[in-house]
């Protein structure tokens, strides 16, 4: 056991976040085994609007979205009373936050303006993470990793569009962003790029992660800003 997963001890509550293809389950897998965390896995392939969503995004879109936002804010609360509450470290590998991302991309202006009300309200009072691991990468490795997966779902997704998520997850997860939308609790961000950070293959690259986690939990780790 690394010494970095010796030291973090107390209850933590971190979501990994990132555009499309980039790691996200993959690395919760990791730090819930290494940090003996419950990992939280967000549904995605059980909406049943999202096949025909990736066919036709602009007649689907707010359907796809009101099912993610539901079932996260469910999957959410019973982590907080079953997990958290009772002291238990999560991994997640996702934060609400992303839902504001994908719908600000696939929503019209009217929709997402009623979408955010429905939004603010329902998220009030949900769990906060302590951490965010911030995934992000070139947008030519998302579509390789993409496509390698092979979900049936995402076979037509198009470069543009992850090109275009890609940016608003640096526009949401900069620190003049997390202080406006994270205003009861503003996370830790830790920001990785998987264009040279292989936490699957290279063991110096997973325990860079878990000495920032460290870091957090010592409290000697500012907010960072993304590079």
């Amino acid at each position: 056991m690394s010494e970095a997963n010796q030291s973090v001890a107390k209850k933590l509550f971190i979501s990994v976040e990132g555009p499309i293809g980039v790691g996200k389950t993959t690395l919760t897998k990791i730090l819930s085994k290494h940090l003996n965390a419950f990992s939280l896995r967000e549904i995605v392939e059980e909406n049943p609007y999202l096949k025909n969503f990736y066919e036709n995004i602009e007649e689907y879109a707010f359907q796809t979205e009101m099912f993610f936002l539901c079932n996260r804010i469910k999957q959410l609360e019973d982590v907080e009373e079953h997990k958290l509450a009772k002291g238990v470290s999560v991994v997640a590998d996702y934060n609400i936050i992303k839902n504001l991302i994908f719908a600000g991309l696939t929503l019209n202006l009217n929709q997402f303006q009623k979408y955010k009300q429905v939004y603010s309200i329902l998220v009030e009072s949900l769990p906060q993470p302590d951490i965010i691991i911030y995934l992000h990468g070139h947008t030519d490795l998302l579509m390789k990793r993409i496509e390698l997966r092979d979900r049936p779902f995402e076979r037509n997704m198009s470069r543009q569009y992850i090109q275009n998520l890609s940016n608003e997850y640096e526009h949401y997860f900069a620190p003049c962003s997390l202080k406006h939308y994270f205003t009861t609790k503003i996370p830790k961000l830790i920001p990785v790029n998987v264009d040279n950070k292989d936490f699957i293959n290279n063991p110096k690259d997973l325990e860079y992660i878990l000495q920032e986690i460290n870091r957090v939990v010592e409290g000697t780790a500012p907010l960072r800003e993304v590079k």
